[in-house]
């Protein structure tokens, strides 16, 4: 029997929905996962210090917890058809073809991938995960109030696109509040994850406030795999459902009804509020939309409640929604990279070095306006500060092996490099220093370097002196640092550079001399 594997990713959202009030039998629907499976794993959390009503403990600790409270690093259910659930992708795109049969789907599934099970099972599972050839009734479920808002992109038509002057594809991001029925639409011209978390983050901002559990649909932004049992969150989806402290619900695929609220609201977008009117551009149709919500489709009476929406929204829901938090969310940029030969990965075109032990491994790479965050197997394993501009080498000395960086260390731009991170005048020494027949000088330089070493910021001030005096010898240097002759009250000013060409002011005789060790 085939065994489903569960990631460390799920492992956290099964505590994080616990831990935000959500309930065994509602993490199953919204996971997909066995009552034991998910009952095992809330059992666990107050041992690593997750309560409700506490704050949520620091993911990364929280998975060092659960690794050290589980037998193996890979945890499992083993669910009674899983053998089957295995093939769901596939099976699902047998039932879109013509004249597919249980029987039909039997043969195939024992063709292509020997799969030894009965006919009967496959009925069985048709009818659990399809609901074929079984008529089944429904009922309408309505949620209390706060609790619930679902989300989708839907084709919107061609609009004016301000930047271009051009006609482009639009589409209607839309958030309706199940229970009040009132909306949040937004056009947009792109269907990506940043989009798809700035209209997220808009549509809070009109609520002033959150809901409790937001059901979206399986797009790539929101969910990488978009498979009933395997809802793993994009990693930036992620960061914002932590952030404003919501539950994501991914709805699942072939189960409209689970999202029927917004599905329905797509064609009243087209009908409602852009059939038979023109915009200027999208900018203009998105302001339109913000009254339309409130003032006009907000203020009729809805089909199946009765009742108008925004109004009730005010009166009924809104001192449900949970705080918009006090620091505005940044949105994180992730990808998945590999670690190069040379100890480096590629992020944003700018490269960030890792340990010779993460060669050849994919890591994932997290990046904000400040830091950038790296982690294997969903651990952190390094940070490094944003790179300035596209190109730049963030590179930890650290990371190389002493056979490596001792080859680094023999380059005059090494030496450059280095030294102006001890301050301008050290730079400035080593410049001189190695200005004349620089790989004759460049043990001089290392030597110089070596003394930053010990004593770190003071070569700074022993080097602003040096440059006064003109004498560049080491010796001299080595003197100056030892007997303390740098304090910063004694050293004298610096000859500074000419801005006409960015020239030494020292003679010309002075660079065709010889510079001596």
């Amino acid at each position: 029997m085939a065994r489903r594997k569960i990631i460390m990713n799920e492992v956290v959202e099964i505590i994080y929905q616990w831990h935000q009030g959500n309930t065994i039998k509602g993490i199953k629907r919204s996971l997909g996962f066995d009552r034991k499976t998910i009952r095992k794993y809330i059992l666990m959390a107050p041992q690593l210090g997750v309560k409700r009503g506490g704050p949520f403990p620091d993911e990364q600790e929280l998975i060092k917890g659960i690794k050290t409270f589980s037998n193996s690093p890979s945890l499992y259910e083993t669910p009674a058809m899983n053998s089957i659930d295995v093939y769901r992708d596939r099976i699902s795109r047998w039932l879109d073809e013509k004249d597919i049969t249980a029987k039909q789907i039997l043969r195939l599934l024992k063709e292509e991938h020997e799969l030894k099970v009965g006919y009967s099972s496959i009925k069985r599972y048709l009818k659990r995960e399809f609901n074929l050839k079984t008529p089944e009734a429904t009922v309408r479920i309505e949620v209390p109030p706060g609790q619930e808002a679902q989300v989708d992109y839907g084709y919107a038509g061609m609009m004016n696109d301000p930047k271009t002057e051009r006609e482009r594809r639009a589409w209607a991001f839309i958030m309706t509040l199940s229970y009040s029925r009132h909306r949040f639409v937004r056009f947009v011209f792109r269907m990506d994850s940043p989009t798809w978390i700035d209209c997220h983050v808009r549509a809070f901002e009109f609520f002033d406030g959150v809901p409790a559990t937001i059901i979206l649909d399986n797009l790539k932004t929101g969910v990488v795999k978009p498979d009933i049992y395997d809802p793993i969150l994009h990693f930036a989806y992620a960061d914002l459902e932590r952030h404003y402290g919501f539950v994501a619900d991914p709805a699942k695929v072939r189960s409209p009804k689970q999202k029927g609220k917004v599905e329905r609201v797509v064609p009243v977008v087209r009908k409602h509020l852009l059939a038979g009117r023109s915009f200027k551009d999208i900018h203009e149709t998105n302001q339109r939309a913000l009254s339309w919500c409130k003032d006009e489709i907000g203020q009729e009476i809805h089909g199946t409640t009765k009742k108008k929406p925004y109004p009730v929204f005010l009166e009924e829901e809104k001192l449900f929604f949970k705080p918009l938090p006090d620091e505005p969310f940044e949105t994180p940029l992730w990808k998945e990279c590999s670690v190069h030969p040379d100890h480096h990965v590629v992020f944003d075109s700018s490269y960030y070095s890792l340990p010779t032990r993460y060669i050849g491994k994919k890591v994932w790479v997290r990046g904000t306006q400040k830091l950038v965050q790296i982690f294997c197997n969903h651990e952190l394993i390094k940070t490094h500060p944003r790179s300035k501009y596209p190109g730049e080498r963030v590179t930890d000395e650290s990371d190389y092996p002493p056979e490596k960086l001792a080859y680094l260390m023999a380059t005059p731009s090494y030496c450059r490099k280095k030294a102006a991170e001890y301050g301008p005048c050290t730079e400035q020494l080593i410049s001189e220093i190695l200005s004349d027949h620089a790989m004759r000088n460049l043990r001089k330089a290392q030597g110089i370097l070596r003394l930053g070493e010990k004593y770190g910021q003071e070569l700074e001030r022993a080097s602003k002196r040096a440059l006064a005096f003109g004498n560049y010898r080491y010796k001299s240097l080595k003197i100056i640092l030892e007997k303390g002759l740098c304090k910063p009250e004694d050293a004298p000013p610096v000859s500074s550079l000419s801005l006409l060409g960015q020239s030494f002011l020292r003679p010309v005789t002075y660079f065709a001399k010889e510079v001596r060790p």
